[in-house]
């Protein structure tokens, strides 16, 4: 492949900008597309992202008052930190009501670029009197998706051989989302999804669709502030004993590290594990908040051969062969607890204590990595947390107990050293038998469990138009880990650069290095570890050529090393043209990227476009091409249709393995949605 030729186009789109740039994009999707991208960066597995980028979506229709609004309303921006809310609020208590929204130019630590993210979501204007809505104001909002790979993938073939293991169903993605909406006060929540190769309406999914979910969420019924039936996420503390859902990693939102207690939400997304299903309520007594909490529901447990016990808790929701399906809802979960959170200007303090109870005893397999592992059929957790203000001092925190084992403790500041400077500390520590079903605390692993770390960064404001970021992160494992025969240790290292001479232009030059140690490549009775080190360096470009049309341009090298045998070297090119002009009926995005890796390991994830509330970061990786395109078409005014077409072109023959093997070079995908609103 001349890849030469991409390169060349690469450049040329760079060059090609003449100085004279046209208002900011001030498109909704796009506002809520570079939120999102930003967010999930480094992720690496797919996550649905459908709840965040629906409220994002809907404070923007219904902008955020900042005269009337609190630390709860503005946390579910999710991009803003901990700090900055607090900030926010503080300015409006001592200068009291906001005048202009210019008086954001005056907060700390609201850069430039944060202000012009939070425009659209916010206004001095009066709030809506929520109180005398009916139901006739509701809105109602139905998606209909559909979508799969055009070619033919192994699994979809009549096998060869009885008892060959087969997708039961078609290679069709089906998804069907309805949404009530009245104001900010009440919400019905429907999502109903069938992954390509289920069944539908036939064997084992003679019901339809292979996942349902509904929430029903009500908010300020006198002393109940939160009202939680059917689907429903907490995400409290520091995410060490109960957080469902989303939550941030590493990456440039360094301020991010400090988890937001964003308490009781309804589940609105598509994953079919990351949610709790029953009853919860957010109950207010002055500054004193009682959350009481039950769940009930079926899971996927890989069972045993005589199916009295599970050995681990299925999370991908897949249903397609019979062993997947001898698996679906073969075990139960009932969890039940109580949150009692005190709320102060500068002082929140909570506590919780919960107990999870599994139908059947889970087991896991006796692997040494697995010695200190969950045994048995009831856990009780506890745990206290704190957030505390003290002039440019944000303390956070949250220590956690799993009764019978293991403890986990996490503590952190954000001090703001200066009007440009800001320092973050971030120590956590994890012992080996420390367990939680709901954990997702800050963490190295994928885990919250067997690791101790501190973590250090740094927030420097040059000038308004340039910042940079940096931080370091050190952590160690005491035990053993999956393909790690030993403990082990490493570092992460972080640099960005952002440059935003105007509005419309903004260059980020980035560098990472990871080193941490894994078992060796040789097969042998015994395991060395050795050191893996990642380093990835990328320049990015983004500028609007004038208001209808912007360029999107990443250039990303990695270079891939574990001992002395095994190095992969790899890059990836590409170059987006966003087309929204706002008051035409046709708008979308096209992606040209070229990829060269040496294998697997050198991969480097990007992420894509898609049609509205579906975001992805898949994985480039060997040699190829990729193209896709996204296209919405405004039919009327509350009825818009989006087709994608996105495909891989591999310079050698075979694309993935197992039951998705395909034969040729390339593989496509397709996906079309109608959404209505009425």
């Amino acid at each position: 492949m001349h890849f030469r030729y991409i390169i060349y186009a690469f450049v040329l789109g760079q060059i090609s900008v003449k100085g004279s740039f046209a208002q900011q994009f001030f498109d909704t999707e796009t506002i809520v597309e570079s939120i999102i991208g930003e967010m999930i960066e480094e992720a690496e597995d797919e996550f649905d992202y459908s709840d965040i980028s629906e409220r994002l979506e809907f404070y923007i229709r219904n902008p955020i008052d900042l005269n009337k609004t609190d630390e709860k309303e503005l946390t579910e921006l999710y991009f803003l930190s901990s700090t900055q809310i607090s900030e926010l609020l503080l300015h409006r208590e001592l200068s009291g009501s906001f005048i202009s929204l210019y008086e954001l130019q005056a907060i700390e630590g609201f850069s430039d670029q944060i202000i012009q993210r939070l425009l659209p979501f916010v206004s001095i204007r009066q709030s809506v009197d929520q109180s005398a809505l009916n139901f006739k104001d509701g809105k109602h909002d139905l998606i209909l998706r559909y979508g799969r790979v055009l070619e033919k993938q192994k699994g979809y073939l009549t096998p060869e051989r009885p008892g060959q293991s087969h997708y039961l169903g078609t290679p069709d993605r089906l998804f069907v989302r309805y949404r009530y909406q009245l104001g900010n006060k009440l919400q019905f929540a429907l999502n109903m999804k069938k992954d390509a190769g289920e069944d539908f309406f036939k064997g084992d999914q003679r019901s339809g669709f292979d996942f349902y979910s509904a929430s029903f969420f009500i908010k300020d019924i006198g002393k109940i502030q939160n009202l939680a039936l059917g689907d429903y996420s907490l995400q409290l503390g520091q995410g060490l004993s109960l957080w469902n859902g989303f939550s941030f990693g590493k990456g440039s939102l360094v301020q991010h590290v400090a988890r937001q207690n964003i308490g009781l939400r309804p589940y609105t997304s598509a994953n079919e594990s990351q949610y709790l299903r029953g009853v919860a309520a957010t109950i207010k007594f002055g500054q004193i908040e009682i959350l009481p909490f039950v769940s009930y529901k079926k899971f996927d447990g890989t069972l045993s051969s005589d199916s009295l016990s599970f050995s681990s808790i299925g999370i991908s929701g897949y249903h397609r062969t019979p062993a997947e399906n001898k698996n679906r809802n073969s075990a139960s979960q009932l969890l039940y607890g109580l949150n009692v959170f005190y709320n102060s200007r500068n002082l929140k303090v909570g506590t919780m204590a919960f107990q999870t109870a599994f139908d059947k005893p889970m087991l896991p397999n006796q692997q040494l990595y697995n010695a200190y592992a969950f045994r048995g059929e009831r856990l009780t957790n506890s745990s206290v947390y704190y957030h505390y203000t003290f002039r440019n001092i944000y303390a956070f925190g949250e220590s956690a107990y799993s009764f019978n084992s293991g403890i986990g403790s996490v503590n952190g500041l954000i001090a703001s050293l200066s009007h440009q400077l800001s320092l973050v500390l971030l120590h956590r520590y994890y012992q080996k038998d420390f367990h939680s079903f709901f954990s997702q605390g800050f963490s190295e692993n994928t885990k919250t469990i067997n690791e101790n770390g501190l973590y250090t960064g740094l927030i420097l404001n040059l000038s308004p138009r340039v910042e940079w970021v940096g931080y370091a992160d050190y952590f160690r494992f005491p035990w053993m880990k999956y393909q790690v025969d030993g403990p082990s240790s490493g570092y992460d290292l972080f640099s960005q650069f952002v440059y935003s001479p105007r509005k419309t232009l903004n260059i980020t030059l980035r560098y990472r290095y990871r080193n941490k140690e894994e078992n060796d490549a040789l097969k042998g009775p015994i395991n060395k570890l050795e050191n893996v080190v990642r380093q990835q360096a990328r320049v990015e470009v983004k500028y609007d050529i004038n208001d209808v049309i912007q360029f999107r341009n990443r250039l990303e090298l990695i270079d891939y090393s574990k001992g002395e045998n095994l190095k992969e070297k790899g890059y990836m090119a590409y170059h987006d043209i966003v087309f929204k002009p706002l008051e035409k009926a046709i708008s979308g995005n096209v992606r040209i990227a070229a990829f060269k890796t040496d294998g697997y390991n050198s991969r480097i994830y990007a992420f894509e476009n898609d049609v509205l509330y579906g975001y992805s970061s898949p994985s480039y990786h060997n040699t190829g091409i990729r193209l896709y395109t996204n296209i919405r078409y405004r039919l009327q005014r509350n009825l818009d249709f989006w087709l994608r077409y996105a495909s891989f072109l591999y310079a050698d023959r075979g694309i993935s393995s197992g039951l998705d093997y395909i034969e040729g070079n390339i593989k496509s995908d397709i996906r079309l949605q109608l959404r209505m609103q009425f």
